[in-house]
């Protein structure tokens, strides 16, 4: 009786539901299980979704909302003496008939919110910010007093250092042209 014993380890069931890709033998790595397919979700990403929570609807979860919605107005009939269930009675209600309006409308709520740095052409290179608040080249180099100020920068200090321009490049030389401003 090899195996019998309280202490044995029992090899792992095969899981259901689950199919094996013929390319994971090519490749050489172990096999990757491939969820089934119930309604568009895949089982391996929401298991539920083979068992049937995925399967309740708008109208199911309307009906159920407003039921609710009456029976939390229907308690307030009753033996109680003092107003504050009937405050938190008529909260409640108001808060989930707002919830089944909004899921009712389904409001599309296009509105766009990215971060524009993600968003750049192809080729686009970001200026280095640091850089060119440390020098007061870029953006940097043409602020009022107030704005040097935001940025703890004394405008005296900018006035009295001699300040260097860097002009185009001209095509016959490849070295950037210097001049003095005064």
């Amino acid at each position: 009786m090899a195996g019998t014993h309280k202490g044995a380890v029992k090899a792992p069931k095969k899981a259901k539901n689950r199919k094996v890709t013929k390319t994971a033998e090519v490749v050489g790595r172990p096999p990757e299980p491939e969820g089934e397919i119930f309604r568009g979700v895949n089982t391996l990403d929401e298991p539920s979704a083979g068992w049937g929570w995925h399967q309740i609807g708008g109208t199911t979860i309307q009906i159920a909302g407003w039921i609710s919605v009456v029976l939390l107005l229907a308690f307030n009939f009753g033996n109680h003496r003092g107003h504050v269930e009937t405050i938190y009675l008529i909260l409640a209600a108001v808060v989930i008939a707002l919830g089944l309006i909004l899921f009712a409308i389904k409001p599309s709520l296009t509105q766009v919110r990215t971060v524009t740095a993600n968003n750049q052409p192809l080729g686009w290179e970001e200026p280095d910010w640091n850089r060119d608040q440390m020098e007061l080249t870029g953006v940097y180099a043409n602020l009022t007093d107030s704005q040097y100020r935001a940025i703890n920068v004394d405008p005296d200090r900018i006035r009295r250092a001699p300040a260097v321009e860097t002009a185009n490049v001209s095509a016959t030389n490849d070295a950037p042209r210097t001049t003095e401003i005064s």
